[in-house]
């Protein structure tokens, strides 16, 4: 039994999740539909790419994840078929196959439903036909048309200054607890640093370490009742998926607040790293 993920813009309030979810179940009756998230940021595929890069990989491989953001077909913007680490991805080629696709990592795709006619809702429309077709053996071949031309959205990358000094990145996700991540990987900003001293700049706020965990922020050495509390302060470390977070430590919106409120934090602010 193949797992089927949804990752969309749809909200929770409307009947489009269900019905997407309708359409898939009565093609694949014995299927088991996942819902990753549906609360992305319309039409916002770095949201998209930044949630569904840090969920798929736990899936098994061969499941089959739709992603119904931005989805709409247009002369320039196909539908495509991805193979990726194993796992199908069927969505509009708008730039999410290149965000989900580490650097370097091969991937083959496949633009599909060509035959059918443009759809304001294909998520619904289209997908679960392609979904189908996937969940019943069909190889990528059989499915669509091998392609090597797809969106490339280069400007989610960060940049470099020539004279390597400073990294130019900004805010790609704000999280549930408030934590701001931005598009600076570790492997990047350890590659420009060159074990040099650092300051992250933000606004004006400034840092100067980053640390392993979030618990690395307290000090273990003192006795419980001489110890600093250091709820609500600010703290700079590497997520799960290895990119710089500014975050709160025991951030809780409705008490402390998160970094994206403390801070001012928002989506596309500049992160500055200047190594010194």
């Amino acid at each position: 039994m193949k797992i089927i993920t949804l990752t969309t813009d749809f909200g929770l309030r409307d009947y489009s999740v269900g019905a997407v979810k309708g359409a898939i179940y009565s093609k694949c009756p014995d299927a088991r539909i996942v819902d990753i998230s549906h609360l992305v940021s319309p039409f916002d595929i770095f949201q998209t790419a930044y949630i569904l890069k840090n969920a798929y990989k736990h899936f098994p491989k061969g499941s089959i994840h739709v992603i119904g953001v931005d989805a709409e077909r247009n002369p320039e913007k196909r539908h495509l078929l991805m193979l990726l680490n194993g796992h199908y991805f069927i969505g509009a080629d708008n730039g999410i196959f290149n965000l989900l696709a580490e650097e370097n990592e091969p991937i083959q795709l496949f633009e599909v439903a060509t035959d059918i006619p443009i759809t304001l809702f294909p998520t619904l429309n289209i997908f679960p036909s392609v979904v189908e077709k996937v969940y019943k053996g069909l190889s990528p071949e059989q499915i669509g048309v091998p392609t090597d031309k797809y969106l490339r959205a280069t400007h989610f990358n960060p940049e470099v200054s020539s004279d390597g000094a400073f990294i130019y990145g900004v805010i790609i996700y704000i999280d549930h607890y408030g934590n701001a991540v931005s598009n600076i990987s570790r492997s990047l900003f350890e590659r420009i640093q060159q074990n040099r001293k650092f300051e992250v700049i933000f606004k004006m706020f400034s840092f100067r370490k980053i640390y392993n965990q979030y618990s690395d922020i307290i000090n273990f050495n003192c006795p419980p009742e001489s110890r600093a509390t250091p709820d609500g302060e600010g703290m700079l470390l590497f997520n799960d998926l290895n990119y710089l977070q500014f975050s709160i430590y025991k951030s809780d919106r409705r008490s402390v607040g998160g970094a994206s409120s403390l801070f001012g934090m928002d989506y596309y602010d500049r992160v500055s790293v200047h190594f010194l």
